[in-house]
C-alpha cells in the first residue's frame, strides 16, 4: 500500500480529475465513506459534533454530517471555525443542514456562546474534526488557535476523536506538530495513507488509522515508493513448512557475536531466529563465556573462539569461521560483539576482504566498528542488510540523532542508495529502505518493545526469514512485522523483556501463513 505526500496526493486527485471524475465526486464519496464508518462504530442516541473547516477537509465533514443526518438517529452539531453560517449557507441548505434539528454555530459564537458549546461538547459521544487537512504547512494563529484549545480542553475524556485524513495541527510531510494539534483517537486516511500517519510524533496525535476508498486509483502513481507493509503481504510471504521437511530444509544460520559483557545478546538473536523456522544455528562466541551461553542457548552447537589481543589470534578465528561458512546460508554478526581491538580485528577479516560470504546481516557493534572504517561500504558485499537503531546510524552517518530521527523516510533511503544496501531503521514506525530507492515502513510504534535485546530478536527473526530462502527485501519487511506484531500482543506498557517474544513467534506466523492476513 503506497503512502503518499501532500503534493502527491493532490497529483493523485488531478489524475483523477484528468480521467473524468470532478472534485464533487470526490468529496461525496468521501463524505460517504465518512460517515458509514462512523456509523459502524457509535449507536442510536449518539451525540456528535462536527468541527468544520474552511477547505476541502471541511466540505468532506460536512457531507458526512448530512448522510449522518439521514439516519435521524443522532443529536448532531456542528461548528463551523474560521467560517460564519452566511458563509457557508449556500452549500449548508444543500445538504439540508440549515432549519433542521441539527444545531450550528460559528466562529463568532466561539466568544458569544462559548459556555452553551461547551455543556455541548462535555456530552459529545463523537467529535470528527475536519479543519485542516493535508493542506496545513503554517501554524495556528488566533483567533482559531484559542477557540481549538478551548474545546479540546471540554472534551471528555472517553470521547471518539475522528480526524478526516489528517489531524488538524500536524504537518503531512514532515510529521511535525504544531503547538495546538487535535490527538485524534482514530484518523480516516482518504484514498491512502499520509506519511505523516508512520512519522513521529505526528503518528501518535493520529491514533489508528484506516484507510478509506473515496474511488480514485493509485496505480499509475510510479513515482511513490513509499509503501506501507501490511498483514496480507506479510502472510502471503511467510514460508511454509512441508510436511516431510527436516531440519536441512530450512536453512543453517552462523551467529557472530557475544562477549563478557553481553553474554544473552546472540542467544536471543539465535533463539529468535530458530522460533522462526530456521533449522540449526551455530553460535561463534568466545570461550571465556561458552559455559554461560550454553545453559541460555542449549539448541545451539558452538564454535568457541580464543579471546586474546594478538591480531593473530583474531585472524585465525576469522578464518575458522570462514571455513565453516560455506555449510551456511546466512551470517548475522554483532550481536553482543563488543568494540575490543579483538572483535574488531574479526569483523574487518570477515567483511572486508573479498572472499565469498553467504548473506550477511549486520547488526548492533558490528556497525559501529564499521563506521570507524573509511568507505567500509565500498568493501562489505552488497548481499547485506543493515540494522542500526538511531544511534548506530548516528555513527555510521556522521548525522545527528536529531536530523536522523526527524527525516528518517529520507536518511533511510538516501543512505541505502549510496551504501547499496538494504537498511532497516529501527525505532517507532521501523523505516525499511532497499538500494533501488522503495522505501517500506512499519505501523508499529510500541514503547513495550524499548529494551534491551529487542533488536537481537528482530535481527534473529530476519535471519530465520533468511535461512527458508524468503528474499533479502522480504526477509527485512517480514522481519520487522513479526517482531512489531509479536509485541503488539503484550501491550504497550512497562516490563516486556526480550525473552517474552520468543514463544509467541511461532504462533504470530501461523496465524499470517494461515489467513494470509487479515487486512489491508
Amino acid at each position: 500500500m503506497k503512502v503518499v505526500s501532500s503534493n502527491q496526493m493532490r497529483a493523485i486527485e488531478n489524475a483523477a480529475f484528468k480521467e473524468g471524475t470532478s472534485s464533487e465526486i470526490l468529496m461525496q464519496n468521501a463524505g460517504h465513506a465518512i460517515a458509514l464508518a462512523i456509523e459502524s462504530r457509535i449507536t442510536d442516541g449518539s451525540q456528535l459534533v462536527a468541527l468544520i473547516g474552511p477547505g476541502n477537509n471541511g466540505l468532506d465533514g460536512l457531507i458526512a454530517c448530512s448522510e449522518l443526518r439521514k439516519t435521524d438517529s443522532y443529536i448532531m452539531t456542528i461548528i463551523l471555525l474560521t467560517n460564519t453560517v452566511s458563509e457557508r449557507e449556500d452549500f449548508l441548505e444543500e445538504l439540508d443542514l440549515i432549519n433542521s434539528d441539527v444545531k450550528i454555530y460559528d466562529s463568532l459564537d466561539c466568544d458569544s456562546k462559548f459556555q452553551e458549546i461547551e455543556v455541548i461538547l462535555s456530552k459529545a459521544d463523537v467529535v470528527l474534526d475536519a479543519i485542516f487537512g493535508i493542506g496545513l504547512s503554517r501554524n495556528i494563529e488566533d483567533p482559531l488557535k484559542a477557540y481549538i484549545n478551548r474545546i479540546i480542553d471540554s472534551l471528555s475524556e472517553n470521547v471518539l476523536k475522528v480526524a478526516v485524513d489528517i489531524p488538524t495541527g500536524v504537518n503531512t510531510d514532515t510529521g511535525e506538530v504544531d503547538q495546538t494539534v487535535f490527538g485524534a483517537d482514530l484518523t480516516f486516511a482518504l484514498a491512502c495513507p499520509k506519511l505523516a500517519h508512520f512519522t513521529q510524533p505526528a503518528a501518535y496525535f493520529c491514533g489508528k488509522v484506516e484507510v478509506l476508498d473515496i474511488g480514485i486509483s493509485i496505480k499509475e502513481m510510479k513515482e511513490i515508493n513509499v509503501n506501507l507493509i501490511t498483514e496480507i503481504f506479510v502472510g502471503s510471504k511467510i514460508p511454509m513448512r512441508p510436511l516431510g521437511s527436516n531440519k536441512g530444509s530450512f536453512g543453517k544460520i552462523m551467529i557472530v557475536g557475544g562477549s563478557k559483557e553481553f553474554v544473552g545478546a546472540p542467544a536471543l538473536a539465535g533463539k529468535a531466529a530458530l522460533r522462526t523456522g530456521a533449522g540449526l544455528v551455530t553460535s561463534a562466541i568466545p570461550t571465556a563465556i561458552s559455559s554461560s551461553f550454553a545453559p541460555l542457548f542449549p539448541e545451539s552447537t558452538l564454535i568457541q573462539l580464543p579471546e586474546t589481543s594478538e591480531n593473530n589470534s583474531a585472524w585465525n578465528s576469522a578464518k575458522y569461521i570462514h571455513k565453516n561458512l560455506a555449510e551456511y546460508s546466512v551470517m548475522l554478526i554483532g550481536c553482543g560483539l563488543g568494540v575490543s581491538n579483538q572483535t574488531t580485528n574479526i569483523v574487518e577479516n570477515l567483511l572486508i576482504p573479498d572472499i565469498d560470504v553467504p548473506k550477511l546481516i549486520i547488526d548492533a557493534d558490528a556497525l559501529n566498528i564499521l563506521s570507524r572504517m573509511y568507505k567500509w561500504w565500498d568493501k562489505v558485499d552488497d548481499n547485506a542488510i543493515l540494522t542500526p537503531h538511531p544511534g548506530e546510524m548516528s555513527r555510521l552517518t556522521s548525522l545527528s540523532i536529531n536530523e536522523i530521527q526527524s527525516n528518517r523516510i529520507n536518511v533511510a533511503q538516501e543512505f541505502s542508495c549510496k551504501w547499496n544496501k538494504i537498511v532497516v531503521l529501527k525505532g517507532a514506525n521501523t523505516v525499511i529502505a532497499s538500494p533501488d530507492g522503495e522505501v517500506w515502513v512499519s505501523k508499529f510504534a510500541n514503547p513495550a518493545l524499548a529494551s534491551a535485546g529487542t533488536g537481537d530478536v528482530l535481527a534473529g527473526i530476519i535471519a530465520g526469514l533468511l535461512a527458508q530462502n524468503v528474499s533479502m527485501v522480504d526477509a527485512a519487511l517480514l522481519g520487522v512485522y513479526i517482531h512489531g506484531l509479536t509485541g503488539e500482543t503484550f501491550g504497550k506498557s512497562s516490563g516486556l523483556l526480550a525473552s517474552d517474544l520468543l514463544e509467541s513467534i511461532p504462533f504470530i506466523m501461523d496465524r499470517l501463513r494461515i489467513n494470509k492476513g487479515f487486512k489491508n
